[in-house]
């Protein structure tokens, strides 16, 4: 076989692999499924959402500084730091923090059999709808990454999936200073931002940085004109990928 007539069989592979792994990998592709990406860009609001935690004394530092200000948030937690810091939980509860599900072990969804993505997902479920009594409202799947197997799962679950549209990666510790420029430097209305109070596993990492970044995020965002809300807050003013939200409240309000 000549190397053209093999490029030629080779191109149009190359090319659906390309499209799907950016449709499973991209933070705003809605090729897989729908993920709500950012809310109303005419609007005044962002929604600020915290990934991995709950993990002390992260959470609970974050937590006093959106309490002082009167801030509401959205968490995403993991089902085993659930169980690990169950009144961390519990206050965020209290607090009016929205809490959302971040699956129970952190995995990559991709290609996971379908038993196992939905074990991860209700799993966590059950276990943050026992602490605090609320039903998770949102998914957010580990790193972003989904496929169609995971929407099947959701939608069993009636969880509308949630992403970002703002991610200073925070989890890399590249200093406070610069967690809150790459935050303040893309800023824009309907964003939904991603930071992080906790980590991956249930040992925790470093968010110190987090921490000390948040005060001057939220002082940012109020120079702006904007204000922080929590997901749902945002998603009720309008935004991209939406719909299985909107079936979700319909089904709620029966």
């Amino acid at each position: 076989m000549t190397g053209q007539r093999r490029f030629w069989l080779l191109g149009p592979g190359i090319v659906v692999l390309f499209l799907a792994a950016r449709a499973m990998l991209s933070p705003g592709s809605q090729m897989c499924g729908p993920v709500f990406v950012h809310g109303d860009r005419r609007g005044d609001c962002v929604a600020l959402t915290f990934d991995d935690g709950p993990s002390e004394p992260y959470t609970g530092q974050v937590l006093d500084i959106l309490q002082a200000r009167g801030v509401k948030a959205t968490f995403f937690l993991v089902g085993e730091n659930a169980l690990r810091f169950p009144d961390s939980v519990r206050r965020e509860a209290a607090l009016g923090m929205e809490i959302g599900n971040h699956s129970m072990t952190h995995p990559n969804m991709i290609l996971r059999r379908p038993s196992s993505v939905f074990w991860e997902v209700a799993q966590t479920e059950s276990i943050l709808e026992t602490l605090t009594g609320i039903r998770p409202r949102w998914f957010r799947p580990p790193h972003g990454f989904r496929d169609p197997r995971l929407f099947q799962q959701t939608r069993r679950l009636d969880l509308p999936v949630a992403g970002w549209s703002n991610m200073p990666k925070d989890w890399t510790t590249p200093g406070m200073d610069v967690i809150v420029q790459r935050v303040l430097n893309q800023l824009k209305p309907g964003d939904i931002i991603l930071l992080h109070d906790g980590e991956n596993a249930m040992a925790g990492g470093d968010r110190s940085q987090t921490v000390r970044a948040l005060p001057y995020i939220l002082d940012g965002i109020a120079a702006r004109g904007l204000k922080p809300v929590t997901l749902s807050e945002l998603a009720r003013k309008g935004g991209l990928g939406l719909r299985d939200y909107r079936r979700m409240e319909a089904y709620s309000d029966h």
